[in-house]
């Protein structure tokens, strides 16, 4: 039987090559915005617009074609050499029955079926290019609507300019809020037959791992006749749902294959072989041994349900997992936002830190996993196809550190341009109000702010009488619930020594 991470990358190719049309169609919306925010272009956007959306329709369709080309080729390795591995992966069971295993290519009643998936499976990928489009969410009451890709383009497109040209937004806050909503969205698969919208890598992936489980399923069939038995095994796998741990790795009837484990039509459901479910069945012929004994399957259950900690919360296996594929999703997001600023050729500033947010983001996932004890998967982050460098250089870093002044006792300070009750752990920043107050924070081991020393009394002279300028400490402290706790006072001779430089 082939296993979860198998199974994951049967349909990879495919899943890259769409993710990139994805990339390519936004891409084009951010280049022809930014065409128009810099020109004359965009003084003539009334004048130009059918003939500029007439110009990107053609480009996106022919983006579309490139990519089904591109997937039909794709698709022909996968239902040859893929179903062929999967046919003869029976073969030691033939052997074991003193049974001849019709050879793959006389075999006329699967040959028929796998070219009539096939097929299906290519009428699915044509489908959905032709009902593309964008989940909007509206800021005020959070409802999501679902928009045609040519409208979005053409709304996108129009939102834009109108900003542009009542002077309502400057041009990096239009880029910035378009590519936000694309990325946050990603280009869906709107199925106005079942109702369902996916976003086109989960559609891609659910539509080929559905004609296989279809394909797996007359196979199982075959040899279940061919070898004279009504037993299946189903595989298991680390991290699997917690309603699918009590079948997995054992064997049943057929009808217990529905009844118990819940087998569905190939990617429907919530049972075997239903939606987002990477188990497996296969025929199971007397003399044929167990993967894995009741012992070994209970064993493995327990330690994946025995709870793990990372920054103060719990997690199962399976909970785990679950937050190892958001956080890549996290970071797929990120890689975009990043490939399209630098098309919409955003200032280099906002570039940096994404690139740094992105850097980020992998330290988190790197020390999460290692945590909780689960391979990297970072396959699953590169699926989107993108080339090029996303994390930031030093020369990079350098540009978007904040400026680091001394007090008057040499330690380093921190400008900042506000005050947080979180900050770097064991550091001291500054912040200089309008009317040229300091506020120095200091931070303990544990990141929360302990300390505020203020160079003035905030024109408040009777609720600050210290000092001779009004000059005071505030002490920070929390109750069991988080709250803060804070109070003042005047500063010690140290202090007085240490912030000279501002009293």
């Amino acid at each position: 039987m082939r296993s979860q991470g198998e199974l994951e990358q049967i349909p990879q190719e495919v899943v890259k090559q769409i993710s990139e049309l994805e990339t390519r169609i936004m891409t084009d919306i951010v280049e022809r915005i930014h065409k128009n925010g810099f020109s004359s272009a965009s003084s003539d956007w009334q004048i130009t617009r059918l003939q500029q959306l007439g110009e990107s329709d053609q480009n996106i369709q022919k983006m579309i074609r490139q990519a089904l080309g591109d997937i039909d080729v794709s698709l022909d390795k996968i239902f040859s050499d893929t179903v062929y591995e999967e046919y003869y992966g029976h073969a030691r069971s033939y052997k074991l029955f003193g049974r001849e295993q019709i050879p793959f290519e006389q075999n006329d009643q699967l040959q028929e079926l796998i070219g009539g998936i096939r097929q299906q499976t290519g009428d699915t990928f044509r489908n959905m290019t032709k009902s593309m489009g964008f989940a909007i969410k509206d800021p005020v009451t959070g409802k999501i609507t679902y928009s045609p890709l040519m409208k979005f383009y053409q709304d996108t497109l129009d939102a834009a300019m109108w900003d542009l040209l009542s002077g309502g937004f400057d041009f990096n806050t239009i880029l910035n809020r378009t590519v936000s909503r694309m990325t946050t969205s990603g280009i869906r698969w709107i199925d106005y037959d079942s109702g369902n919208r996916n976003r086109v890598d989960v559609a891609a992936r659910r539509a080929i791992l559905t004609g296989l489980r279809q394909i797996q399923g007359k196979i199982n069939e075959q040899v279940a006749q061919e070898l004279e038995t009504d037993r299946y095994e189903v595989s298991a796998h680390v991290g699997a749902r917690p309603t699918h741990q009590p079948w997995q790795g054992k064997i049943w009837t057929m009808q217990q294959l529905i009844d118990v484990c819940g087998l569905e039509t190939p990617g429907m459901g919530t049972g075997l072989c239903g939606w987002n479910c990477y188990h497996t069945y296969r025929a199971f012929p007397p003399g044929s041994i167990r993967t894995y004994t009741d012992e070994q399957l209970e064993q493995m259950i327990k330690e994946e349900n025995t709870p793990k900690e990372y920054k103060g919360k719990k997690y199962t296996t399976y909970e785990a997992l679950q937050k190892q594929r958001y956080m890549e999703r996290c970071m797929r997001k990120t890689r975009q936002e990043i490939k399209l600023l630098k098309s919409g050729e955003a200032p280099e500033q906002e570039i940096i830190l994404k690139k740094a947010k992105y850097q980020g983001q992998l330290q988190q996932y790197s020390k999460f996993s290692k945590t909780m004890g689960l391979p990297e998967e970072m396959k699953r982050v590169y699926q989107d196809g993108l080339r090029g460098k996303f994390t930031p250089t030093k020369t990079e870093l350098k540009k978007i550190e904040p400026p680091i002044l001394k007090n008057a006792a040499g330690q380093s300070i921190i400008k900042v341009e506000r005050t947080t009750l979180k900050g770097t752990p064991n550091t001291i920043t500054q912040k200089t109000s309008a009317k040229g107050g300091i506020e120095r924070n200091y931070y303990g081991e544990d990141g929360m702010q302990i300390k505020q020393i203020s160079n003035n009394n905030h024109g408040n002279a009777k609720m600050h009488p210290y000092g001779k300028n009004g000059e005071h400490a505030h002490d920070y402290s929390y109750n069991e619930k988080g709250k803060v706790l804070r109070s003042t006072r005047e500063l010690t001779e140290i202090e007085r020594k240490e912030n000279g430089d501002i009293l």
